[in-house]
């Protein structure tokens, strides 16, 4: 296919700036923005902030319990005469994996790869979001589309002061991109499994091991009698996992502990296996496993399953058509892990994941992402959304 003049003023933009692109992700990445680091998050914040107002977005900061801050940007289309306006919303999460204690720190370029804490996920994401809506701005397009950016301080904790925000925004929008990073083979993601996180705890009785151990509660025995049988929910057949990641209890050897916890991650495909596992878990937990013993359970299912559906479908192969028209390789894979967009796609929403620059390594110290991908994939989206054409809806070009 031909190569069209807008389509060739917007690759000239954005490969004019690459460099302009790694350096803001290097501000990005460079600020610490983990669980732990309120301040850091927030500088990220700003950083976006003024992003977008540049661009004339309207920025609104949302706060929420646990010094959570959000962004929410806004720019409302402006109308033209025989055209509807596509309604796009945009994901991306600025807090990471790495607390303000860890060693990973700052970006490092090593030939093509760029390497450090979040830039695949997701600030390199957040990088690409921008320069997309740079490139269409350059080319007066902006205003053809009614825009919604959502950008959340607690995705990696699974979004729990977020979630509802998120729901609330994706209500009547024909289409949100989420910017997580890129698989390793270049796919972008087009289903996820649902991820629930549950924390246990059992308490007993402390008591001295040798001289009166038979007036304790061991809080660990019990919890191992909860752990075998938290494994048994697991049902590979049909891609549920139930994985024990976390135990803690006792002080010392020679005293009966009173309190041991674990952690549990589960990822199930479907909503009824969610729905199955967590009532197991619960009436697992409502029965004392050794005489004498309590125990407390807390979490849930906290990310829907996003099942694969004709609007994502539709969606997804709109960007390969875009992709193969400008000579890029673009698949799409299924995922076990969860993001922001399992509450869009359950919504309903046609939805696509996995836009951010490809990568690999992502919450390990071997992050990284190739550089030249930053711009790759921002070409992709600013071209893909030119074409995209919603049911009823008018192409915008």
């Amino acid at each position: 296919m031909t190569t069209s003049a807008i389509d060739l003023r917007i690759i000239e933009f954005l490969d004019r700036r690459q460099d302009q692109y790694i350096e803001r992700l290097r501000r990005l990445v460079d600020q610490n923005s983990g669980l732990d680091n309120p301040a850091g998050r927030l500088a990220c914040l700003a950083q976006l902030e003024r992003s977008y107002a540049l661009l004339g977005f309207q920025c609104e900061r949302v706060q929420k319990p646990g010094d959570m801050v959000h962004l929410v940007a806004r720019r409302p289309a402006k109308a033209l005469p025989g055209r509807i306006a596509p309604k796009v919303l945009f994901l991306g999460h600025f807090d990471t994996v790495y607390d303000s204690t860890t060693t990973f720190l700052g970006m490092e370029q090593r030939g093509e790869w760029l390497h450090g804490p979040g830039v695949g996920d997701m600030k390199g994401g957040l990088v690409v979001g921008l320069a997309a809506l740079e490139a269409l701005n350059s080319i007066g397009q902006l205003d053809a589309f009614d825009w919604v950016c959502v950008h959340n301080a607690d995705e990696e904790v699974q979004s729990p002061t977020s979630r509802d925000l998120i729901e609330q925004l994706a209500v009547g929008r024909d289409l949100c991109l989420d910017f997580e990073i890129g698989r390793a083979t270049g796919a972008v993601v087009r289903s996820r499994a649902g991820v629930g996180r549950f924390f246990v705890t059992v308490h007993g009785k402390s008591a001295h091991a040798g001289m009166d151990h038979a007036a304790g509660v061991n809080a660990i025995v019990g919890l191992c009698h909860i752990v075998v049988k938290l494994g048994e929910l697991a049902d590979p057949a049909r891609g549920t996992t139930v994985n024990v990641g976390v135990i803690r209890g006792g002080v010392k050897r020679n005293i009966v502990p009173d309190e041991a916890r674990c952690e549990v991650d589960v990822r199930v495909l479907t909503i009824e296996e969610g729905e199955r596992v967590e009532a197991a878990v619960r009436e697992l937990c409502a029965a004392a496993p050794v005489p004498g013993a309590r125990v407390e359970v807390l979490g849930g299912i906290g990310r829907p399953p996003w099942q694969r559906s004709a609007a994502c479908d539709r969606l997804i192969g709109h960007f390969q058509k875009t992709a193969a028209e400008v000579d890029i390789e673009l698949s799409a894979e299924d995922t076990g892990g969860g993001s922001d967009a399992n509450f869009t796609a359950a919504l309903g929403i046609p939805t696509i994941d996995g836009l951010g620059p490809v990568g690999s390594g992502p919450h390990t110290f071997e992050e990284r992402i190739r550089a030249h991908t930053l711009v790759e994939r921002a070409k992709l989206v600013a071209l893909a959304l030119l074409r995209w054409q919603p049911e009823g809806v008018a192409a915008v070009n």
